[in-house]
């Protein structure tokens, strides 16, 4: 599922556009002066980003894996 926003609306309910992002996986698509600007899209597997984080950084590994729980 897509969505639209324009950046006033985005950056009004910001809470409720992180809430549709991260739970439902909506993307969001904001328009600035009525061109799109960015989208807002959810990262596709939290965990997976983080311990590749700390395969980049062997001596911090550990952090990277309670943060990735």
């Amino acid at each position: 599922m897509a969505l639209t926003a324009s950046f006033s609306e985005v950056r009004r309910d910001l809470t409720r556009v992180t809430d549709l992002v991260m739970e439902e996986g909506v993307e969001v698509t904001v328009f600035k002066r009525n061109r799109p600007a960015f989208k807002i899209v959810p990262v596709a597997d939290p965990q997976e980003r983080y311990l590749s984080e700390a395969a980049a950084d062997e001596e911090y590994f550990d952090v990277f894996e309670a943060l990735a729980r």
